[in-house]
């Protein structure tokens, strides 16, 4: 057992930072370099300056080590940390030396088929329920949608694949362009991409990995004219541009004709020193790619795979995956309903009914279809089975049956892993990781879905699928935030966000931006935050999903009210989409702007009109409204106070405790007020962001400050100074403060920098906490 204590009581610390002690005193004999450290505690090299940093200050803090006396945990300038207290072991059987511990992100790549939860011994005290329910509100949103959109894209965009029986090289990647198809009709559009998977399928057979079609489409996008055929003036560069970005040895280029009652394809394959060509015929599209396909793969000397040429069934479901891909719903609907009645009742056929449905939005009917895909029990080809049991999760999640859901998915994994351990099914295996670890946040396991979403990332990057494990990157970013680590969070979005942007996936960038946006506010970087948000906004323009703009704009809004760029905030949430509900949010942002623009009345007016019920759905907000308000029943209400409240607060989140004490403030008694505030500030210590830190200490000063004890707020200052130069909130205070105190330069100084953050802020009124 791993613990920190003091006089016999337990204190709260996080488990890295616990870590960190641990192994500093088992090495206590000499300095402790940071890559040692980094490579002993986190099992990995790309951990951030400001997340080691972060880590030993919560250590030294609950050591009561911090500032500059180093008593215990001293800094060693340019190498590392050494311990430097005297140390008793106390019982020497149980040694204090630990492990390096194991990578969450990047287990190993022999994958289990249930991930083991990360060790409770010596972590921090689980976040209360409203707690978490502060941010999974802000993040759920995201979190479910880009979660999600990876489970059931993967399960509708990648059709069935012939079994390898090797694993291939990290270098002998293939990235398959769309085909070109000369003078085509309508009803071979299913050609681009339907033959293009094809091809793919059968270079998997070959033991070759294969960019997948999500990420190749994004990659190739630049190159296609608007109809999404190939750009006739594509040149040597742009191919050479376009298999550079990919990382693969080879880039095919397949182009497709029709000549009299047989089918023409051409291969072009390119890699950095060659430029060879490949033709061949057949009686249906498919039928040519096939034979294309592995006379290419004799020049190169690689093994064929020996698969069949294609039944009719087999291009109806291309041409059905075709359709899906290319977002042509109808077209899919139409080639289900032609196929013969044998063919309709056949398992891999019902699983795409069932995907279609899905995509429609009618749950009931997809699960009927998933349903039945599962009827044939052992008979049905165990990937068929386990996109079926994928479904049922994804289903499951939508009808929040979220237990279902994980048992769903952990079947699924099941099947997978039982084959051959899911060696050669890398991508349905990190999307049934990946769906399994949503139904495990949903249910407030978050050291469960970390774990599902660490093996989901390893999983998408064997398969060479960079752009979906970004996503999961992203993801679990959003769960470092529900955890209330606010620097590892903004690490993985920006990760995530580097390679969004080098792929062009313009959705998930803005996604990604908007949440990385949010988490620098709760790290008091309202600066940093405005130029995330200002990426978001830039791909506005290219988003059609009305969710997903409204989560940039309520981000825009969030982030402009921090900056005072009041009138930004109003354009925002003007613009916000009407018909799309948000649970109160919108009129919570819109208090939050009246009481910045100073304008009480109509945030009164705005805080009468909120539902008592949006407000508990989201506690993080309660202390806007408790702000706008002018009538304390209403307040009372919405935190279900008696109306005498209790003395003292109970142990509850950082943001309703800050509630009840800015209540206190406002309508009760200076001394109760003051006695709340510093109950905040403790659960905040605990369990807050820096934003939660902050906001308490300006609780405090202000109760002070009305109480006329100039002397105490001022040292609330000293603790919040650092902050001055980057958030208007202190830089007031810092002003107020002085001129109490009649320090006539230093308010000279605090208003110039006041007067640089306020924006269209007044300086005459209190800021908005």
């Amino acid at each position: 057992m791993r613990e920190l204590s003091r006089s016999g009581e337990r204190l709260a610390l996080p488990l890295k930072s616990l870590e960190c002690v641990v192994y500093l005193v088992t090495h206590r004999e000499r300095a402790v370099g940071r890559d040692e450290l980094v490579s002993a505690v986190w099992g990995r090299a790309d951990v951030s300056d400001t997340v080691i940093t972060q880590t030993m200050r919560r250590a030294r803090k609950a050591l009561d080590d911090a500032g500059d006396r180093q008593t215990m945990i001293r800094t060693v300038p340019g190498f590392g940390y050494r311990w430097a207290a005297p140390v008793e072991e106390v019982d020497a059987s149980a040694p204090l030396a630990i492990a390096p511990v194991a990578p969450q992100i990047d287990p190993p790549l022999r994958l289990p088929v249930t991930a083991t939860p990360l060790p409770a011994s010596g972590s921090s005290p689980p976040a209360s329920p409203l707690w978490h329910r502060r941010y999974r509100r802000a993040a759920a949103g995201m979190v479910g949608l880009m979660i999600v959109g990876v489970a059931v894209a993967w399960l509708m965009r990648h059709p069935l694949k012939t079994p390898t029986t090797q694993a291939a090289a990290v270098d002998e990647r293939v990235t398959v362009l769309p085909v070109t198809v000369e003078a085509p009709g309508p009803e071979y559009s299913w050609v681009r991409l339907g033959a293009m998977e094809y091809a793919a399928g059968r270079l998997r057979g070959a033991a070759l990995k294969v960019t997948p079609t999500e990420q190749t489409l994004h990659l190739s996008a630049p190159l296609e004219q608007i109809d999404g055929s190939a750009s006739p003036s594509l040149g040597q560069a742009d191919l050479q541009a376009v298999l550079k970005r990919s990382g693969a040895r080879w880039l095919i280029v397949p182009g497709a004709e029709r000549i009299g009652t047989q089918w023409r394809v051409r291969l072009r394959a390119l890699d950095g020193q060659s430029d060879t060509s490949v033709e061949a015929q057949g009686d249906t599209p498919l039928q040519a790619m096939a034979v294309a396909t592995d006379t290419w793969l004799r020049r190169i000397h690689r093994a064929l795979s020996h698969a069949a040429a294609p039944t009719p069934l087999q291009e109806r479901l291309q041409r059905i995956d075709a359709e899906l891909d290319a977002g042509q719903l109808e077209a899919a609907r139409e080639q289900i309903l032609a196929a013969p009645t044998g063919a309709r009742e056949a398992p891999a056929m019902l699983v795409r009914e069932g995907q279609l449905e899905y995509r429609g939005g009618r749950m009931d009917t997809a699960l009927a279809l998933f349903t039945r895909g599962l009827a044939g029990g052992m008979q049905v080809p165990g990937e068929i089975r386990a996109k079926a049991m994928m479904g049922l999760g994804s289903v499951a999640l939508r009808q929040a049956r979220y237990r279902d859901a994980q048992q769903h998915y952990t079947d699924a994994l099941d099947v997978l892993v039982a084959a051959d351990g899911g060696n050669n099914q890398q991508e349905l295996l990190g999307n049934a990781y990946n769906g399994r670890g949503v139904a495990r946040v949903q249910q407030d396991d978050l050291e469960g879905a970390v774990s599902d979403l660490g093996l989901a990332r390893v999983a998408m990057r064997r398969s060479g699928d960079v752009v979906s494990a970004a996503m999961v990157g992203s993801n679990l970013g959003r769960i470092e935030g529900i955890r209330n680590h606010w620097p590892q969070a903004v690490q993985e979005f920006e990760s995530a966000n580097e390679v969004f942007a080098r792929f062009q996936v313009h959705d998930y960038l803005a996604a990604t931006l908007a949440a990385e946006a949010s988490a620098q506010l709760e790290l008091v970087q309202p600066a940093q935050a405005s130029a995330s948000i200002a990426r978001a906004m830039a791909l506005r323009d290219r988003i059609e999903d009305g969710t997903l703009i409204r989560v940039i704009l309520t981000a825009q809004a969030r982030v402009a009210i921090a900056n005072g760029a009041l009138q930004d905030a109003s354009d925002a949430l003007q613009g916000l989409p009407a018909a799309i509900s948000d649970h109160g949010a919108t009129t919570r942002l819109r208090m939050s702007l009246a009481l910045a623009r100073g304008d009480r009345a109509d945030a009164a007016r705005l805080a009468r009109q909120l539902p008592a019920s949006a407000v508990e759905a989201d506690t993080g907000d309660v202390a806007i409204a408790v702000q706008a308000t002018d009538n304390v029943d209403v307040a009372r209400r919405w935190l279900h106070l008696t109306p005498q409240p209790p003395a003292a607060p109970p142990a509850q989140a950082p943001a309703a405790t800050f509630a009840i004490a800015l209540m206190q403030h406002r309508f009760g008694a200076p001394a109760s007020a003051l006695g709340l505030a510093d109950s905040a500030l403790a659960v905040a210590d605990r369990d807050g962001s820096p934003n939660d830190r902050l906001r308490a200490n300006l609780l405090r000063a202000l109760v002070l400050l009305d109480a006329g004890k100039v002397q105490e707020a001022t040292a609330v200052l000293g603790e919040l100074e650092g902050y001055a130069k980057a958030d208007f909130r202190v830089a007031w205070l810092a002003w107020t403060v002085y001129n109490r105190r009649g320090d006539a330069a230093l308010a000279r100084n605090a208003l110039a920098q006041a007067q640089a953050l306020r924006g269209q802020r007044t300086l005459t009124l209190p800021p908005v906490l």
